[in-house]
């Protein structure tokens, strides 16, 4: 073993024994709150009695709605337990409520099943099967159900790492709760959002949410739900840093969950205090914990688990000299990440091992595998944007949806009010008809009804050919567009093949000459300059062209308030109504950061703006 690594396992040997005395405390401890839960668990094994009861019943019973309810609440119960009996009977309850036309109990049945497929790591099949039951519940109007909903999908994207979409499903979940009076859903709800305030490094604002999350549970007297609870403080104290406090709540949820022998929370309370130890330098004890989370997650063969508990058992391995353990176990946790194609795994992996190859001293593997996380972490990057993009267009067709909702009821009320108008002109019109026919008889009638006549058809004509001519114009427009993009990219095809092949042909004469390297590299370097500028003016044409057909107006708007702004600065200017920052703007222009703010400072002298702060909103708003 090299010398550091001798270093540091004495060293973590003398920390394990001064520990030792306070781990006996608190092994005491422990052993208080095991025998005081065992008489407060009696509840759990009633619950597991009625359920089996249940299951000897089903067979009697006739195939009615009272069924369907049966099946749904088997399948609620064994969602998290045993994931294949919990479909057989979700699937069972979904057959009978088609036969039946039972609509709650389809909505039920595609809810639960969603939840299932979110707990078997197959969240294609969880999303799709929680969009079905949306669109039921939407009809059968079941708030409860509904709010549970919420909560699921809320899950699906605190997973994927759309955390925005993540707060506001369980903000609903916790609102529909409420007004439900279901206090442990909506406690729920406020614990998964204290969650997500922790993966986004808020550890304030979860506080805030779990402290109202762990009141509800304790006055629910619900022991299980305030574990949980208690562990996700424990994480927040653990991201301000505040180790002990930490360890405290996580223990204190570990000890509820050991006594209830539930699987899942325990390996969950079981990876959380790993991670503790691994960052109080504790690695003996980290290492305890996570093999324990493994051996469980393995019996729930949940994968994420698996891989996450296998990357942070890799680490506490390395660090106390067992290198080749850490290495094959970090590799096999990102063989496993592969296979569930999650790049935020693969990356976590690519780190670890990274980390690994470097604590050994391996640094050309370490350096390799940086640039696979690298890769890894520029992929993760363009989904973000990508989801962020789709969530703006999906932001502004709801928007646009709105606007021709309020165009609709603006007509609606024009329409009424000319009825009204049309009514009481009618009755208007016809008492002056009647003293027209008193007065001048037929003739008069006849012929105001060939004056009414004759300008209809002449107000009919006019509205043809202003249609007709519309139409033509429109077409003409579509006409001209279709060409000039056609040409675009007929030109654009051109400049291609011309610059590829002068560098073809530059690197065809540059293999045939004998320079010296310096002359190889200066050619080379102005070679992929050349290609760099290309790409970088293709690249913004076609941002350009996609941009004008979004925000039609903004270079016009922008150009009246200072008709003096430079290219550069236009171009800057777009980018900042998009709301990108200074990193982002200089790698899609592939100019340095210095440079981008150099012309923001320029753009903001000449708009008369003091900062950013007046200059981007100005922007997004123009």
């Amino acid at each position: 073993m090299p010398a550091i690594d001798m270093k540091f396992a004495n060293n973590c040997y003398f920390r394990d024994s001064l520990c030792d005395k306070k781990m006996l405390a608190v092994i005491r401890h422990l052993i208080t709150v095991i025998l005081f839960l065992l008489f407060g668990f009696e509840n759990l094994t009633a619950e597991t009695d009625t359920i089996v009861e249940t299951e000897r019943q089903l067979a009697g019973l006739s195939p009615d709605t009272a069924k369907v309810n049966v099946l749904l609440e088997l399948g609620r119960y064994y969602c998290s337990r045993q994931n294949d009996k919990a479909l057989l009977y979700l699937q069972q309850a979904l057959t009978l409520s088609n036969e039946l036309g039972y609509n709650k109990g389809i909505a039920r049945s595609f809810l639960w099943q969603g939840r299932v497929f979110y707990y078997k790591d197959e969240y294609a099949m969880a999303e799709s099967y929680l969009s079905k039951a949306k669109e039921m519940l939407e009809k059968t109007a079941e708030v409860r159900d509904l709010a549970f909903y919420h909560f699921a999908a809320g899950s699906l994207y605190d997973l994927n790492g759309n955390f925005i979409r993540a707060v506001r499903e369980y903000q609903e979940a916790a609102r529909l709760s409420a007004a439900v009076g279901d206090e442990s859903l909506r406690s729920g709800s406020l614990a998964s959002l204290g969650s997500v305030y922790n993966r986004i490094k808020e550890p304030e604002n979860a506080l805030v949410y779990l402290w109202e999350s762990l009141s509800i549970r304790k006055n629910l007297g619900d022991q299980m739900g305030a574990a949980s609870v208690m562990t996700c403080i424990g994480e927040s104290y653990e991201e301000k840093k505040m180790y002990d406090s930490a360890l405290h709540y996580c223990l204190k949820g570990y000890q509820i969950r050991l006594a209830s022998k539930e699987i899942r929370p325990l390996a969950s309370s079981e990876y959380s205090l790993g991670k503790l130890y691994n960052k109080k330098k504790e690695y003996f004890k980290a290492i305890g914990m996570f093999s324990s989370a493994r051996r469980h997650y393995q019996i729930l063969d949940e994968k994420t688990g698996l891989c996450l508990t296998g990357l942070e058992l890799a680490r506490s391995l390395n660090y106390t000299g067992q290198s080749k353990p850490a290495e094959a176990t970090a590799t096999e946790s990102l063989n496993l990440a592969e296979i569930m194609k999650n790049n935020e795994l693969i990356s976590d992996a690519y780190e670890t091992l990274a980390e690994i190859a470097a604590f050994n001293n391996d640094f050309r593997e370490a350096y390799r595998y940086s640039v696979l996380q690298k890769k890894v972490g520029e992929l993760l990057a363009l989904q973000k944007k990508d989801m962020a993009i789709k969530e703006m267009e999906a932001r502004f067709r709801v928007q646009r949806m709105n606007d021709e909702v309020e165009q609709l009821k603006f007509k609606s009320n024009a329409q009424r009010k000319n009825i009204i108008l049309l009514g009481i002109s009618s009755a208007t019109l016809m008492v002056i008809l009647v003293l027209l026919i008193l007065l001048y008889r037929s003739k008069v009638q006849a012929h105001c009804r060939k004056n009414q006549l004759l300008e209809q058809e002449a107000l009919i004509r006019r509205q043809s050919d202003e249609l007709a001519e519309k139409e033509k114009l429109i077409l003409r427009e579509k006409v001209e567009t279709q060409s000039r993009e056609l040409a675009a990219k007929a030109l654009e095809m051109l400049r291609i093949n011309e610059t590829m092949g002068r560098i073809i042909d530059r690197l065809q004469q540059l293999n045939n000459r004998q320079a010296s390297t310096d002359d190889i590299e200066t050619e080379i370097s102005r070679i992929v300059r050349e290609i760099e500028l290309h790409i970088q003016n293709n690249t913004w044409q076609e941002f350009d062209t996609i941009f004008k057909n979004i925000h039609t107006e903004f270079y016009n708007k922008l150009l009246e308030r200072c008709p003096d702004l430079t290219a550069a600065e236009i171009k800057i200017a777009a980018l900042l109504k998009l709301n990108l920052t200074t990193k982002e703007i200089a790698a899609i222009t592939l100019k340095s950061e210095e440079g981008i703010k150099s012309t923001r400072y320029r753009l903001r002298k000449k708009l008369q703006f003091t900062s950013d702060d007046h200059l981007v909103p100005y922007l997004m708003q123009l």
